[in-house]
């Protein structure tokens, strides 16, 4: 019953992980014409690294690669770093002439810090790391957990199954961004964790919102935003079982490497220092002038500035509490407390509007039909302007502007329908449906009466059409003179 009901998702996920893999191994030779190309995620080689040092018991180096989030991927990846960090030189050209056959030189260094492709004297190569024949196809898979959770949450909220379709195809274009171009597999499965809690939250499965909550933030550490509405859903008396539950799993999982190297893991995971000057990865804000700065290279700390972030979100959350019988407003609520971080981000990059959009796709399937299609078309918009090379304050004006709008289309949903009045309607539709069809049926029988019934007895038709009289028995007829 269960893979029944999750039949699309399945679907949608089988054809984003094709599409995914064809792209990051085909693309580079069918359409940049680069023979032995791979084009691997931005941001995935610094998880697989941090991985491999968990792996191989080297716990002080774990945040010493740029990696940002809570060991909850690492531990995820670490088999599948057991095999090195070795891989392949193709050489492709020389003297800018490409070669009939590219010829391949087996290397052991770590090739998941070289660029690919390069150039060296008179010569031009691709890499073949051999990490990205297991951890591409990985990271694929890890993200689709969003489109279940997603698919889940519109069942929940009652949304059709054709809306859920649709809704699933929009939910994998807008997932392409965060996984096959950055390689960010640990926040679709942050959210998707973080969507099932909201959901056993709503059911009044408090116990297990708690844990779920609590994996959700081992991933990453951006679903704080969206626990002041748990909270306020719980109410004060469940709060506390609540906070335990959600902060246990993170603080257990980052023991060992705070221990190891106590610097760099608090640098990494509080400070959160990025490089706003970046102009290929990261993008300025009307904020980053007030971050702190972090030594040479242009980094600033992104941590301190996200604590504004936290104290709307426990207004949100307060303002929320009302709609604790209202599950498409607790949902549309949450996707406000994920909108917040883009308002006070000291440094942005294009994945980050992903969770917003995500979410509030969900909420306005719940709107009328043109509505549902203006948010699609609103939220892939935003998502490919994101993508683009353009001055950092058009670039955050377009983002914000662009997720505001999805959240206003959908910020009135239509109200869930009751249970309970869901199973009466059900009942007076099938008794009015039976009484429908008894009439029906009594009505023809009526009619087949009629035309069955016979003459009386006292009058016959003629041919003509005309009646006379039966001759009474006993009397005899006159006769005529």
């Amino acid at each position: 019953m269960l893979l029944k009901r999750r039949t699309w998702p399945i679907v949608v996920s089988c054809v984003y992980v094709v599409l995914g893999l064809l792209f990051s191994f085909r693309w580079g030779p069918v359409v940049q014409h680069l023979p032995s190309q791979w084009l691997r995620p931005d941001d995935l080689g610094a998880a697989y690294m941090a991985a491999s040092d968990l792996a191989h018991g080297h716990f002080g180096a774990i945040y010493t690669h740029g990696f940002l989030a809570y060991p909850g991927l690492l531990l995820v990846l670490a088999p599948l770093t057991r095999a090195g960090l070795g891989g392949s030189f193709i050489e492709i050209a020389t003297n800018h002439h490409l070669l009939t056959h590219p010829v391949p030189y087996i290397a052991t260094s770590n090739l998941l810090k070289t660029g690919s492709p390069f150039v060296s004297g008179r010569n031009e190569y691709v890499l073949h790391p051999d990490a990205l024949v297991t951890l591409i196809p990985a990271a694929l898979v890890l993200s689709c957990v969003a489109l279940f959770a997603c698919d889940a949450l519109a069942e929940r909220l009652q949304v059709s199954q054709t809306r859920r379709v649709v809704l699933l195809v929009a939910e994998a274009v807008l997932l392409w961004n965060v996984t096959v171009f950055w390689g960010h597999p640990e926040d679709p499965v942050a959210v998707a964790l973080a969507i099932y809690a909201l959901i056993f939250a709503m059911d009044e499965r408090f116990t297990g919102a708690g844990w779920l909550f609590g994996a959700a933030l081992v991933f990453q550490p951006l679903v704080i935003v969206m626990f002041p509405v748990l909270l306020f859903l719980v109410g004060k008396d469940r709060a506390f079982g609540l906070i335990v539950r959600g902060v246990v799993p993170a603080a257990v999982v980052t023991v060992v490497p705070l221990v190891a190297n106590f610097h760099d893991t608090f640098h990494a995971l509080v400070t959160q220092p990025t490089f706003p000057l970046n102009t290929y990865s990261n993008h300025q804000t009307p904020w980053t002038f007030l971050a702190q700065k972090q030594g040479g290279g242009g980094a600033v700390g992104a941590g301190p500035m996200r604590i504004p972030v936290l104290a709307l979100a426990v207004g949100v959350g307060w303002w929320a509490r009302r709609w604790r019988h209202r599950p498409e407003m607790l949902a549309w609520a949450v996707a406000v407390t994920f909108a917040l971080r883009l308002l006070f981000e000291v440094t942005m990059t294009d994945y980050y509007i992903w969770p917003a959009l995500a979410v509030g796709l969900v909420v306005a399937a719940r709107c009328s039909q043109l509505r549902f299609a203006v948010s699609i078309a609103v939220a892939i918009l935003t998502t490919v302007v994101a993508q683009w090379r353009i001055g950092w304050l058009p670039w955050w004006s377009v983002d914000v502007a662009g997720v505001a709008l999805l959240l206003a289309i959908a910020s009135r949903p239509a109200p869930l329908v009751p249970a309970g009045k869901q199973a009466s309607q059900r009942r007076r539709t099938a008794v009015a449906v039976q009484g429908t069809s008894s009439s029906g049926a009594q009505s023809a029988m009526t009619g087949a009466t009629r035309r069955t019934r016979s003459p009386s007895v006292g009058q016959v038709r003629t041919k003509s059409g005309s009646q006379k009289k039966r001759p009474q028995p006993g009397k005899k007829r006159s006769k005529s003179h």
